[in-house]
Parts: structure tokens; C-alpha cells; sequence
């Protein structure tokens, strides 16, 4: 592998978003009339995740859907790509990152950070999420804490990071070391 060549690290990269909206994976349902439960969330009651991995590392950080600077509401974003892309930098100075197509890493913001802070990219296939072992990653978290009401998005964040510290991907990613 190229990577192995130049002594980079290599991740594959994906993001997920995690909303207060319930995640029901199960449940018990009684028979006769539905039971009409009221839930309110509004799309502020979310926050986003970035996670790499390699089968022998991972790394995920937790992003609000608020800019700090502004208070406005933001979805995945360059800005935040970057913030991530510098957190992965300080880790691993030489990098080849794989990931998807998404807008947030095509923009010429991103490609120009990559460029100037020798970090490589590859592209996943257009429309290809299985290829992505970190698509199941996300499923892992969200099945985790699926069936839980969590009262804030602060409660919901610890608790997918919970997760993220007991996650291990190695046998995922077999098939990318062949």
C-alpha cells in the first residue's frame, strides 16, 4: 500500500448526524386503540459526529449544531471538516484520508487545507456507502442507544461517546488491508 510507502497513517472518514427524534429499534406495542405519545424536538436538538478508522485506531470527536462564535443553527459544514482535519493533523503530521464525495469534503476550503498540510485523499465510489466500514459504525452507535430517552442532547452526546470509547472496528476493515 502506498500509504505503508510514505509512512502515512491511513483512516477511512465518515460523519453521522444523532437527533433527539427517537431511534426506535424495538418495542412492545399494546393491542386495541394507538397510543399517541406528543414528542417535541426541534432540529437544534442534534449535534454531528466525525470518526476515523483504520482497524487498529479510531478517533471520533462530537460537534454542536450551534457556531459557537454566532449561536446560529449549522449543519456538517467546511468549517467543521477542518476543525476535525486539524485534530487528525496533530495526531498524524503525514495522512491519506479515504472518504466519500460529501460537499463538506469536496470544498475548495478542505482541499486547500489538505493540500497545504500534506494530507492525501482518496475517494470512495459515488453512491457507495457499504463500501464505507464506518456506515456501520454509525449503525453500531445508533442501535446502542436506540430504545433510550435522553432528556437533552447533552445526555444523548455522552452517551454515543460512551460508545465510542468501547467500539472497536478491527474486524471491519479486514478487507481493506488485502
Amino acid at each position: 500500500m502506498a500509504a505503508e510507502k510514505e509512512k502515512r497513517a491511513w483512516f477511512v472518514e465518515d460523519e453521522s448526524i444523532f437527533s433527539l427524534k427517537p431511534y426506535t429499534a424495538r418495542g412492545w406495542y399494546p393491542t386495541g386503540p394507538a397510543v399517541h405519545v406528543s414528542l417535541t424536538f426541534e432540529r437544534s436538538s442534534r449535534f454531528y459526529a466525525f470518526g476515523v478508522a483504520n482497524g487498529k485506531k479510531e478517533h471520533y470527536r462530537f460537534f454542536d449544531n450551534k457556531d459557537k462564535k454566532n449561536k446560529q443553527k449549522r449543519n456538517i459544514n467546511a468549517n467543521m471538516t477542518i476543525e476535525f482535519l486539524q485534530y487528525l493533523h496533530q495526531c498524524y503530521p503525514k495522512l491519506l484520508l479515504i472518504w466519500d464525495r460529501a460537499p463538506n469534503h469536496r470544498a475548495k476550503k478542505v482541499c486547500n487545507y489538505a493540500k497545504n498540510h500534506d494530507i492525501k485523499m482518496l475517494w470512495f465510489p459515488t453512491a457507495c456507502p457499504e463500501e464505507n466500514p464506518l456506515e456501520q459504525s454509525w449503525a453500531f452507535f445508533k442501535s446502542k442507544t436506540a430504545n433510550t430517552h435522553y432528556p437533552t442532547i447533552t445526555d444523548y452526546k455522552k452517551a454515543a461517546k460512551k460508545q465510542a470509547n468501547k467500539k472497536n472496528l478491527a474486524k471491519m476493515f479486514k478487507y481493506l488491508t488485502h
